[in-house]
């Protein structure tokens, strides 16, 4: 019985592990199929140890077989993934943890691993810049946020574009976008390993999230709570007020 309860949480686990990939329409097939035989796999194991029938063995091979193929039909008729347009960011209605950093009335506060840089008005804002390459410009519309970007590779070359929300790639066919709901945007790659993640947490803060090249500069790689450039790791957390942060 134990034995079928570990089995049982592993399944479960993997499941709930790769449901973005699930979600998402360009992997789910894929997804499915790995899971699939993970599932008959560790069915088949557990009933040859109890040197249990074949025939139960293979109606529960067919039956996994059959839930993947039920969980496919569910997902493609009832999950929609919002489309790559100039559609602006809405308010997530979550709570940024402001670290003590006063914010003016009005003023957009976002999040870049441990800093929460600031700015006011209504334009265009860019929280960062890594060497001489400007990170993410934010804009607050009435509409919500438009995100405008530039991705570059290894090599100094654009790699893609984000115009108001709208991804155009230009190096790297395995780049891809995902509006997983109305406040996020996100770029990844083949492996679904995180390139820019953009989410518009509350009318007046976002987090900005990802991994940023520009030319012969080390990597920067901003995640939630650090900053990592090359081998360098920034935790200290900083307020900036009408100031980008440069890395």
């Amino acid at each position: 019985m134990l034995r079928v309860l570990v089995l049982a949480s592993i399944c479960l686990g993997v499941l709930v592990y790769n449901w973005d990939f699930l979600a998402w329409p360009m992997h789910r097939t894929m997804a499915l199929l790995v899971l699939a035989a993970v599932f008959s796999f560790a069915w088949f194991y557990e009933l040859t140890v109890r040197d249990t029938p074949m025939e139960r063995v293979l109606i529960g091979v067919l039956a996994i077989m059959g839930g993947a193929v039920v969980i496919w039909v569910a997902l493609t008729v009832f999950t929609h993934p919002l489309p790559d347009d100039s559609a602006s960011l809405v308010p997530a209605n979550e709570r940024l943890d402001s670290r003590n950093c006063a914010a003016p009335v009005g003023a957009l506060t976002v999040a870049v691993g441990a800093d929460r840089v600031i700015g006011r008005g209504k334009g265009a804002f860019t929280p960062f810049k890594v060497s001489g390459c400007s990170g993410p410009r934010l804009s607050v519309t009435p509409k919500g946020l438009a995100v405008d970007d530039f991705g570059y590779d290894g090599d100094g070359s654009v790699a893609f574009t984000i115009r108001h929300n709208v991804f155009q790639r230009f190096l790297g066919d395995y780049l891809h976008v995902h509006r997983p709901d109305k406040s996020t945007l996100g770029v990844y790659d083949r492996w679904e390993h995180e390139i820019l993640y953009v989410r518009f947490m509350s009318p007046g803060s976002a987090r900005i999230r990802g991994e940023f090249l520009c030319g012969e500069y080390p990597l920067v790689t901003v995640k939630q709570d650090s900053v990592t450039v090359g081998n360098s790791r920034f935790s200290q957390r900083s307020c900036l007020l009408d100031h980008l942060r440069h890395y």
